[in-house]
């Protein structure tokens, strides 16, 4: 005999997460979890709803703001989407299981939050002003390089006040 799916108010499902009834409900209106199934006195919330919440409680434990919660959401859904899968029944068949599927999420995209690091040259301006070439760019010959500056100096309105230029390598993150 087949298993009817389990079926929860707002509050009960509240409970379940340690979450108020309200709670429950603004992540609704926050996008954060899919409304409740049905309308009126019939709406209801089921397993998958309360894996969303789970999911989300990690998320924000991990750190993350409601705008990148619903991006991990959005990520998922494109990511089933491209393999023919719709997100409502992933969630259903992966209920119980959010823990793993967050942190597999963190490990595949803490990669791309990482800095990447790379060389520069560093040309003092002014004080407080420098301009930055990477390794792509080769810089002028010095009369060209000279007049440049003589140009930065002039937007900046720093005076024509003699101050070395001085030219060093460093490593820089780029943004």
């Amino acid at each position: 005999m087949p298993v009817s799916p389990r079926r929860y108010t707002a509050a009960q499902l509240g409970q379940l997460t340690g979450l108020t009834e309200r709670t429950v409900r603004y992540y609704v209106k926050e996008r954060l979890i899919d409304p409740p199934s049905g309308r009126g006195r019939g709406a209801h919330f089921d397993d998958s709803h309360l894996s969303q919440l789970r999911r989300v409680r990690l998320l924000q434990e991990a750190g993350l703001d409601h705008t990148a919660i619903r991006q991990y959401g959005a990520d998922i859904e494109a990511a089933l989407a491209k393999r023919g899968l719709s997100r409502k029944d992933w969630d259903k068949s992966m209920a119980g299981h959010s823990s793993e599927i967050v942190l597999a999420y963190h490990r595949l995209t803490a990669k791309k939050f990482q800095p990447e690091l790379t060389s520069v040259t560093r040309v003092t301006v002014a004080p407080g002003i420098q301009l930055l070439v990477d390794r792509s760019r080769h810089l002028p010959p010095p009369a060209r390089l000279a007049d440049a500056i003589g140009h930065l100096r002039s937007a900046f309105g720093v005076g024509d006040e003699p101050d070395p230029v001085r030219i060093t390598g460093a490593r820089s993150a780029d943004e």
